[in-house]
């Protein structure tokens, strides 16, 4: 059974018959009833498969960090959404194949964070028993009084730590608490960048480093 929306032009959501009504990313679709391929898939398409897998698996952990990190290229109302756009970049820019031929994301090319505001450059994390320090630079500007770091901290098969507008950016360090260090199952990965808490922009991220 299909629901008719909007009047008789309008899009239906169901099946009618054998086609199937639905809307994506804001626009209706029809379609015929999709078949299973009887073909056996190629080694080119198997490894697509696995890199789509793993984009997928890698931006899942961080949804909250890519909806604000992607807020400014997906505004509301997009057609594409900013986890998806953030999970387009990963795919198309991060994935590299291992010895084993395998796919895997290079936390270095990942950008956690996208926006037109200048990025801090030269930084640094390193470890103090339970406690992070990271030192950056930023060269200040017209108006950038209200610029403060973002910090994204993650282990990919396990957790991650987000925080927003920790420090103003001129002061070039910063040292916080990390509970990620106690109980981690891999390195965490480090990235920063800036925001203009007035204003809401953002930088593109900067990957820092990997804490072990």
């Amino acid at each position: 059974m299909a629901i008719q929306k909007d009047g008789p032009n309008g899009a239906y959501i169901g099946k009618v018959g054998s086609v199937y009504g639905y809307v994506l990313n804001g626009q209706n679709i029809i379609r015929g009833k999709r078949k299973p391929s009887t073909k056996k898939p190629t080694e080119a398409m198997l490894l697509n498969r696995a890199k789509m897998k793993v984009a997928s698996s890698f931006s899942t952990l961080l949804v909250p960090c890519l909806r604000y990190g992607y807020r400014e290229l997906a505004p509301k109302g997009s057609r594409i959404g900013a986890v998806q756009l953030a999970q387009s970049h990963i795919f198309k820019e991060c994935l590299e194949i291992d010895e084993g031929g395998k796919p895997f994301v290079n936390p270095e090319k990942v950008r956690v964070f996208r926006g037109n505001l200048n990025p801090p450059t030269d930084c640094l994390v390193w470890r103090e028993d339970d406690r992070l320090h990271l030192k950056w630079s930023y060269e200040a500007e017209r108006g950038s009084e209200t610029y403060r770091i973002n910090i994204l901290i993650y282990d990919i098969d396990h957790e991650f730590r987000f925080h927003v507008a920790e420090e103003d950016v001129h002061k070039g360090e910063y040292s916080m608490s990390c509970t990620l260090l106690a109980y981690r199952k891999g390195p965490l990965q480090v990235y920063m960048g800036v925001v203009d808490v007035y204003t809401e922009e953002l930088s593109d991220s900067v990957y820092v480093g990997l804490v072990e």
